[in-house]
């Protein structure tokens, strides 16, 4: 178990952070071309009563729905869901969506201003068409989100793209890959799981992210933890372009050395601190046994028991492996409930 002095350590990490628990791909009832059911007003009443502290409300082919009333920094992420045919994929099926985040309108319309393959109208009403891109120009799409301070997600890859390779679902490093969709016990998570477990064994550093994917009402079963310093955007995305976050309604800190979650170091044997806790109610069961595992690329390397209301920590001494990442279940539904970031070693 973790020393005390090692526990100081993890805490110096996170220093001024906080668990804030929220959804990473949404749509509401904005007008225009948005497909949700849910206006604005019900998502910020509803959000209240499920405890989420933010969602990323990501309506089609418009900007619109940044420029409501209810629309307030810290509670909605921005950003947009096209779709795309990758026109020289391998791919049986070369078509899948994709995620732009970001803080607020602006960036996502220099974007798709930058790309005249979206035929943007420009403007709050401004709408854009979903074009086709070669894998060269989409990669410049990626880079470009990211340049632009954005996130950039494949959401819900398994159940839109087909193909056997894995590496056609994979475009950049660094960017996200929806693990955890609709919920953490769907037919979907478990596919896309596999998908990513592949993709680190073939050495790609993609992140798991989870999204519920709603268009009617707000629902908890496939949440992000992000250990932020304030609620805002800018907060939040400051730590999803660094992958330091938690795929699940569970907080999961990392650190070996100076580095966090998400991140790449030399390990050398440094010491491993992980800690779990932060339970977001809607997985908070009392009577639930639950455990935290530590894992490289050929599995568990350390396993303990934790309990849902408190925060549990672990320790070890690093190997020469590819990485270290970690997760949490509950055992007595026999079900993932959170998924850490790896530390890379290089």
């Amino acid at each position: 178990m973790m020393t005390e002095q090692e526990l100081t350590k993890l805490e110096q990490l996170y220093s001024g952070c906080r668990a804030y628990h929220g959804e990473l791909h949404d749509h509401s009832a904005s007008g225009g071309t948005s497909d949700g059911s849910c206006p604005l007003d019900v998502w910020v009443r509803e959000m209240a009563e499920l405890h989420m502290d933010f969602a990323a409300i990501l309506d089609h082919r418009q900007v619109r729905h940044m420029y409501l009333p209810e629309w307030k920094d810290g509670l909605f992420l921005g950003g947009s869901e096209p779709g795309t045919k990758i026109d020289d994929s391998p791919a049986e099926n070369k078509y899948l969506h994709y995620n732009m985040l970001f803080t607020g309108p602006e960036p996502l319309e220099s974007l798709l201003a930058e790309f005249p393959e979206y035929q943007f109208t420009g403007g709050p009403e401004g709408h854009f068409s979903y074009p086709s891109f070669t894998t060269e120009r989409f990669c410049q799409l990626i880079d470009a989100v990211k340049a632009r301070g954005g996130f950039f997600v494949h959401p819900h890859p398994k159940q839109v793209m087909v193909s056997d390779n894995p590496l056609d679902y994979w475009f950049r490093d660094e960017t996200g890959i929806e693990v955890f969709y609709n919920a953490m016990d769907s037919e979907h998570t478990a596919r896309n799981y596999v998908l990513w477990t592949d993709l680190l064994a073939a050495g790609k550093r993609v992140w798991a992210c989870a999204g519920g994917d709603k268009h009617g009402h707000p629902d908890d079963k496939a949440l992000t933890t992000i250990y932020a310093e304030e609620k805002s955007n800018a907060s939040y995305l400051a730590h999803l372009r660094k992958g330091d976050f938690t795929c699940g309604s569970v907080g999961i800190r990392m650190g070996i050395g100076n580095t966090v979650t998400g991140g790449k170091c030399i390990f050398g044997g440094q010491k491993l601190i992980a800690a779990a806790g932060d339970f977001h109610c809607s997985v908070q069961h009392p009577d639930h046994t639950y455990r935290m595992d530590i894992l490289n690329e050929n599995g568990i390397v350390l396993s303990r028991e934790i309990p849902c209301d408190s925060t549990s920590c672990l320790s070890l001494d690093t190997d020469d492996c590819r990485f270290y990442r970690a997760e949490v279940w509950d055992t007595t539904l026999q079900l993932r409930i959170a998924i850490g970031n790896p530390i890379w070693n290089g």
